[in-house]
């Protein structure tokens, strides 16, 4: 395990220690070390290095977190599962939307001012493993089929090189519907019609405020998105009704596939994670 420790990791701490087990901490910069080192690993947000090893990641939102076999969360369980919106019979499903798009949205009207939201990534002229496109071509077929504005923003944390600057601006030039804005990414997710994104956690959050999205990557969260990846550009960006099941979908994601941390039954949330993954706990 690593030595910065949320929450989370203080109950997994306690789950192991009371099977029994003895917990060693390291310092992240000692990570690539655990496979040579005996027993079970744990690392936090990093790529798994080896047999015996698992990622704990934050589930997009906290309280929520995924123990999962590796760090690329596409590639996490949930994103093979199927969803199956009559299977969740909870009986707060709606209470628990409502309050998560109070926290999120605060009482701000939710509103759709006419114009598709782009939360970009990371490297623009690139096409990575996990999309079907790279993000500037994925801003090509957006605004070669759409007639509305497209309004996008750059991500926060990522550093975009000279070449991606330029490309947004020759972009602009050529389309005047399209912009690119530094207004915050929740205000434009309250206003805008629909998002398309590659696999942006906007998309995600979006669905707390019924905004339809279309996704050009792999992503845990595709199962009532538009997904290129997994349908193809028309099937993608087929209209998909009002029904669209954005309440028991987020209670099946973050509820019953994701860890609690607050949760009263946390620890054994934990516990049966481990197990799921060979952990004899």
């Amino acid at each position: 395990m690593t030595a910065r420790e949320p929450k989370i990791l203080t109950r997994i701490v306690e789950v192991v220690e009371a099977a029994g087990w003895q917990v060693v901490l390291l310092p992240e910069e000692a990570r690539h070390a655990a496979p040579q080192v005996d027993g079970y690993h744990l690392v936090l947000n990093q790529t798994v290095p080896g047999p015996f090893c698992l990622s704990l990641r934050r589930c997009y939102m906290e309280p929520f977190w995924r123990i999962e076999a590796v760090n690329d969360r596409w590639a996490w369980e949930t994103a093979g599962l199927t969803f199956d919106a009559a299977q969740v019979r909870a009986p707060y499903v709606q209470a628990f939307f409502d309050r998560w798009r109070g926290n999120l949205f605060g009482a701000t009207p939710i509103r759709r001012d006419g114009f598709v939201f782009v939360p970009l990534q990371g490297k623009l002229q690139r096409l990575r493993q996990f999309q079907s496109v790279s993000p500037l071509a994925m801003l090509d077929t957006l605004l070669a089929r759409e007639r509305r504005p497209v309004v996008a923003t750059l991500h926060p944390a990522e550093t975009y090189d000279d070449d991606d600057l330029a490309a947004l601006q020759d972009l602009s030039v050529q389309n005047p519907q399209f912009t690119l804005s530094s207004e915050p990414s929740i205000d434009l997710l309250r206003r805008c019609d629909a998002v398309v994104t590659q696999n942006s956690s906007m998309a995600l959050i979006g669905y707390f405020a019924r905004k339809p999205a279309v996704l050009f990557a792999e992503a845990d969260f595709h199962h009532i998105a538009g997904s290129v990846t997994r349908d193809g550009i028309e099937r993608a960006f087929a209209p998909r009704g009002p029904d669209v099941p954005y309440a028991p979908y987020v209670y099946w994601f973050f509820k019953m596939h994701a860890i609690t941390s607050w949760s009263e039954d946390v620890h054994r949330q934990i516990a049966d994670r481990l197990r799921q993954h060979g952990w004899p706990v």
